[in-house]
């Protein structure tokens, strides 16, 4: 495993969210958050590697119908304590709403997301205060975009650079191929789907990262103008800080 990439048999997104320079050039600890694609692919290797790294808590955005389909596989036999909060009903719900124009842009997709995710976002940013819950793993399906949203969010609120959280949305690109292809093999079908998606959501591109920080700014101001929209009190925002910065 490389300091930020964890190589796993199974999911091919897993990442530590460790060592980027955040709020007074303090660092964020590294191996207490990681984010990843769907943890129902764990093989039994991967498994004992996440047992071993000490990993408490998995919080899963999929939706209900994606998490009744699926499952949660090997994840369901560790000490690991399953947090499900769906950022919608149905997996498909933000990104073709019923009722409403769907979306043209992956920056669009991410706008709704950040609104329509806020209670889970909010109720994954208390799980991540409170005591005795790190290291914790989010994760949605390919690790991309609720999990990319909510990693915005986190890194936003520890005071990380824009840059720098473009950069970290934009390592999934190296490995959304090979997430594209194992839904292939394991669903040929779906590419009749992506076909009618924005063509900027199947990939990870920095400009999609950028655009939904300009919105953010436009929409609330800063990350802690969002947090407090969500119900996150100041407060909570403090002891994010307390807990995953420290100083380098």
């Amino acid at each position: 495993m490389n300091r930020r990439r964890v190589t796993l048999e199974g999911p091919l997104n897993f990442r530590d969210l460790g060592g980027y320079v955040g709020l007074y050039g303090e660092t964020i600890r590294w191996q207490q958050i990681y984010r990843s694609d769907s943890l129902h692919r764990l093989t039994s290797a991967d498994a004992s590697q996440l047992a071993q790294m000490g990993v408490k808590t998995a919080i899963d955005f999929r939706a209900g119908d994606e998490l009744d389909r699926i499952g949660i596989g090997p994840l369901g036999e560790l000490e690991i304590d399953h947090v499900h909060l769906p950022t919608v009903d149905r997996a498909m719900d933000t990104v073709r709403p019923e009722g409403d124009e769907p979306p043209s842009t992956a920056a669009e997709v991410y706008r709704r997301m950040l609104q329509h995710g806020a209670r889970a976002y909010a109720a994954a940013l208390r799980t991540l205060i409170a005591p005795d819950t790190s290291p914790a793993v989010y994760f949605c399906m390919a690790g991309k975009d609720r999990t990319g949203i909510f990693s915005a969010v986190v890194l936003g609120l520890l005071g990380v650079s824009d840059s720098d959280i473009v950069a970290d949305y934009a390592l999934t690109q190296e490995v959304v191929e090979a997430i594209h292809d194992r839904r292939r093999t394991e669903s040929p079908s779906v590419e009749d789907l992506w076909g009618k998606l924005p063509e900027d959501l199947l990939g990870a591109h920095a400009s999609a990262m950028v655009t939904t920080l300009e919105n953010l700014y436009l929409d609330y101001g800063s990350w802690v103008s969002y947090a407090t929209n969500i119900g996150i009190e100041e407060s909570e925002v403090t002891a994010l800080r307390a807990k995953f910065l420290e100083l380098s």
